[in-house]
């Protein structure tokens, strides 16, 4: 049965269709005090990936605000692995081939420190 009220677990990144960037979201502070975070609106096939692989949707805006919601999927590490390496990429990084992250929460790392470079 889905819980479309379980809550994210941050940190969190932010992938939007059809690009290879993604979106470090720190805390759930951060997704609340960012109005370009939770006020865009969304396609249908964007998605909030958290910390435990669980991915939310992010269109069913409610008023100036867009509450991530639970998709009852899950996305497994090497598919996690596969956005942080085109992420990688995509800002120009060498060796992308050889990144590596043992958990979820190592790629997590990876793209943090991509964002901070």
């Amino acid at each position: 049965m889905t819980d479309k009220n379980q809550s994210v677990a941050w940190p969190a990144v932010l992938k939007h269709s059809g690009d290879d960037e993604l979106i470090y979201i720190s805390s759930a502070e951060k997704w609340q005090d960012d109005t370009e975070l939770h006020q865009a609106e969304y396609d249908q096939a964007d998605v909030l990936i958290d910390s435990a692989g669980a991915m939310f949707s992010l269109v069913n805006k409610q008023g100036d605000y867009t509450p991530p919601e639970f998709r009852d999927e899950r996305m497994s590490l090497e598919e996690l692995l596969g956005l942080v390496k085109a992420h990688a990429a995509q800002q120009g990084s060498c060796c992308v081939a050889k990144l590596y992250a043992a958990t979820i929460s190592d790629a997590f790392k990876i793209v943090k420190s991509l964002d901070e470079a």
